[in-house]
C-alpha cells in the first residue's frame, strides 16, 4: 500500500489495517500501557499532549489507540452499530513507562544497546506479524484472513527468526522498527538466566503475570528493520482469477507430480510440521494480549 498519511487529517478514515503498539487514554489526558484489565497502569511520560488533544477531538472520552510500526496513531470509534478505524496523527513513541505507585521503577519505552538474542527489557508490544519459512503475513483480527507482507525483511533478520523459531511463529514490530518475539526455548539458556536476573522489576512482574495465565515464554530482541511501515497486500480470495503466470505455474506443477512425496493419508498433504498447518489460525506462540 502506498503511504497516504500525508493526505490524512485527524479524524479521517484510516485506509490501512488496524495494528500496532497498544496504548490507552482518557478524557483527563492520561496515556498508559496495561498488561491486563485490572492490573496496574504504566503511564507514558512525558505525556504526548498534542496527540491526546487530537484523539479527544475524534472521541471525547478517549479510549484505546494503536501506534503502528510506521508511527501512525489510529483508533476505533463506534458509529451506529459498527466501528470505524480513524487516523489520529503521528507519534515517535519514546520516554518512560511509569508505575502509578512507584515511579522509581519506571522503564524505558525504547531499550537500547541490545544484541540479537538478548531478553527484551521493556513491555512486549507492537504490530503482530507471523511467518513460516520465508513467507510473512499479517492476520486480520476481524475476519482472520491472512494478508501477505510484501516488504521483504533483511535476510539476516529472517535467518535469526528461523533460528529462534524453526517451525515458524509470530513476532512484533515496534513503532521504532525493533523486531521482538517470544521464545519457549532461549537460544542460550545460560545467557537467559543471567539476563533475567537483571531485568527491571516491572518486566519481571509482567512476565510473572503471563506465566500465571499459562504463557511459558520469554520476550527476546531479534533485530531492527531498516524500513517501515511494512507493506501488506490483499488476502487471496477463492474467487480471484489466476494470472497467466499463476495458471502456467499451476499446470506445470500438476504435470510434474509423482509418487515420490510421502503424504499423510488423512490430510492428503505433505507434513511440513510448520506453523502454517492450519490456514485459519495464527500461530499460538504469541497471544494478542501478551
Amino acid at each position: 500500500m502506498v503511504d497516504t498519511r500525508a493526505a490524512l487529517d485527524t479524524g479521517d478514515l484510516w485506509p490501512d489495517h488496524y495494528r500496532g503498539y497498544r496504548l490507552q487514554t482518557n478524557a483527563d489526558g492520561e496515556v498508559w500501557w496495561q498488561p491486563y484489565q485490572g492490573t496496574e497502569r504504566l503511564h507514558l511520560e512525558p505525556t504526548p499532549t498534542g496527540l491526546v488533544d487530537r484523539l479527544l477531538s475524534v472521541d471525547r472520552l478517549g479510549g484505546r489507540v494503536r501506534v503502528t510500526e510506521g508511527n501512525a496513531v489510529v483508533t476505533r470509534v463506534a458509529v451506529d452499530d459498527e466501528y470505524e478505524d480513524r487516523y489520529v496523527g503521528e507519534l515517535e513513541l519514546s520516554g518512560k513507562l511509569v508505575p502509578s505507585t512507584d515511579p522509581e521503577y519506571a522503564i524505558p519505552v525504547r531499550p537500547d544497546g541490545l544484541s540479537s538474542g538478548d531478553l527484551w527489557p521493556s513491555v512486549y508490544d507492537g504490530a503482530k506479524f507471523s511467518f513460516a519459512g520465508d513467507r510473512v503475513w499479517w492476520q486480520s483480527g476481524d475476519d482472520h484472513r491472512r494478508h501477505p507482507v510484501e516488504t521483504t525483511p533483511p535476510e539476516s533478520l529472517r535467518a535469526t527468526l528461523r533460528r529462534l523459531k524453526p517451525d515458524g511463529g509470530s513476532f512484533r514490530v515496534t513503532p521504532w522498527n525493533d523486531v521482538i518475539t517470544l521464545v519457549s526455548e532461549p537460544p542460550d539458556p545460560d545467557r537467559a538466566r543471567r539476563q533475567i536476573a537483571d531485568l527491571p522489576r516491572v518486566v519481571e512482574n509482567v512476565i510473572t503475570l503471563r506465566r500465571e495465565r499459562g504463557v511459558e515464554m520469554l520476550p527476546v530482541y531479534v533485530g531492527t528493520l531498516p524500513e517501515t511501515p511494512l507493506e501488506v497486500g490483499e488476502s487471496r480470495s477463492l474467487t480471484d482469477p489466476l494470472s497467466d503466470s499463476e495458471r502456467a505455474s499451476l499446470e506445470s506443477w500438476a504435470g510434474s507430480l509423482g509418487s515420490t512425496t510421502e503424504t499423510d493419508a488423512d490430510r492428503q498433504s505433505v507434513d511440513t510440521g510448520s506453523a502454517d498447518d492450519d490456514p485459519t489460525e495464527s500461530p499460538d506462540d504469541d497471544p494478542e494480549a501478551w
